[in-house]
C-alpha cells in the first residue's frame, strides 16, 4: 500500500481496506456481528443450529438404513460443504475448487463403500489424487493465474474436508451403525448447545471481534458426552465409558471447528476483505465441524 494514494488499495489483492473510523461491526460477519461484535444475531445462530441439527438427524438416521443410503447422505453433506465453502470463501479459481471438491467427494465415498470393511486406508489414495487434481487446476488457469497459493490451499482444504467426511462411510461398512450415529449426533448436539448458549451467555467472549462466548463451546462438549451416555442407556449397542469418551472428544472437536470458522471470517474482515456469505457463512461452521469430527470419531471409535 502506498502512502501517497488518496484512496489506498492493497496492491497484491486489490482489496479496499477498512477506514480507521469504520468499526468492525459495520461490516457484519455475515449478519453475525452487532453492537461492535459482542453478541450473535439470533438468525445466524438459528441457521447454524438448524444446519447442525438437520445434519446430525439425517446422517444419524441414514446410518441405520444401510451403507449405501448412508453414503448418499454423506455425499449430500459433502456437496453442501463444497458449495458453501466456495460461496463463502470465494477463492481464486472458484470453479476449479468446486470441481475438485465434487469429484473428490464422489471418489472418496465410492472407495469407502468398496474397501470400508478393511478400513479407511483407501482414502489416502483419493487424497493423493485430489492433490494432483488441485495442482492441475492451477495449471489450467493459464496465464491469468493470480493468488496461486491461496487458491491451491483453499482447493486442497475442501478436498481434505470431504475425504474426512467419507471416513464415517468406511466406519459404517466396518462396524454397526450405532457408533456412526453416536459420532454425528454428538457433534450436532454439541454445536446446537454451544450456539444456543451463545445467545443467552455471550460473555466472556472468545475474542472481541468474534461474536461467540467461551461458555457455549465448553457446555456443548460436556452435553455431547452426556448425550452419548444417554444414547447408550436408550439402546445404542456400545460400552458406556468408551462411548461417553467418544462423544466428548467428538463434541469438543466439533465446537472448536465451528468456532474456528468464525475466527477465520472475522480475520478476513479485519484484513480488509469483504463480508462473506451471510447465512451461508453461518451454515459453513457446522459443515466444517462435521468434517473435522468425523475422522476423530473414526479413530477413537476403532478402540471400542
Amino acid at each position: 500500500m502506498t502512502t501517497e494514494d488518496v484512496n489506498p488499495v492493497w496492491h497484491d489483492r486489490g482489496v479496499q481496506p477498512r477506514p480507521p473510523s469504520e468499526p468492525l461491526g459495520s461490516e457484519p460477519l455475515g449478519d453475525a456481528l452487532v453492537a461492535g461484535g459482542t453478541r450473535p444475531v439470533a438468525g445466524t445462530a438459528a441457521t447454524a443450529g438448524v444446519t447442525a441439527l438437520v445434519g446430525g438427524a439425517v446422517l444419524g438416521g441414514a446410518a441405520f438404513a444401510g451403507p449405501l443410503p448412508y453414503a448418499i447422505a454423506i455425499l449430500v453433506a459433502q456437496l453442501a460443504l463444497v458449495g458453501t465453502w466456495c460461496v463463502v470463501t470465494r477463492p481464486p479459481g472458484t470453479l476449479g475448487a468446486a470441481v475438485v471438491g465434487v469429484l473428490t467427494a464422489i471418489a472418496a465415498d465410492a472407495v469407502a463403500l468398496a474397501t470400508g470393511e478393511r478400513g479407511a486406508g483407501g482414502l489416502v489414495a483419493v487424497l493423493a489424487c485430489a492433490f494432483g487434481a488441485t495442482t492441475f487446476t492451477q495449471l489450467a488457469r493459464g496465464v491469468k493465474r493470480r493468488n496461486v497459493t491461496e487458491s491451491f490451499g483453499s482447493t486442497l482444504t475442501v478436498a481434505v474436508a470431504v475425504v474426512a467426511l467419507a471416513t464415517t462411510v468406511a466406519l459404517r461398512r466396518a462396524d454397526n451403525p450405532d457408533l456412526v450415529t453416536l459420532i454425528v449426533v454428538a457433534a450436532a448436539v454439541a454445536m446446537v448447545v454451544a450456539r444456543a448458549t451463545d445467545l443467552v451467555l455471550p460473555r466472556p467472549t472468545a475474542h472481541r471481534d468474534v461474536p461467540r462466548g467461551v461458555i457455549g463451546p465448553a457446555l456443548g462438549s460436556a452435553v455431547a458426552a452426556g448425550a452419548s451416555a444417554l444414547g447408550v442407556g436408550l439402546g445404542l449397542d456400545l460400552p458406556l465409558g468408551p462411548a461417553t469418551l467418544v462423544g466428548w472428544l467428538v463434541g469438543t472437536a466439533a465446537v472448536l471447528a465451528d468456532l474456528s470458522v468464525d475466527f477465520a471470517r472475522a480475520g478476513r474482515l479485519a484484513a480488509g476483505g469483504r463480508p462473506t456469505g451471510g447465512l451461508a457463512g453461518a451454515a459453513l461452521g457446522p459443515l466444517v465441524a462435521l468434517a473435522v469430527a468425523a475422522p476423530i470419531g473414526y479413530l477413537v471409535g476403532l478402540t471400542l
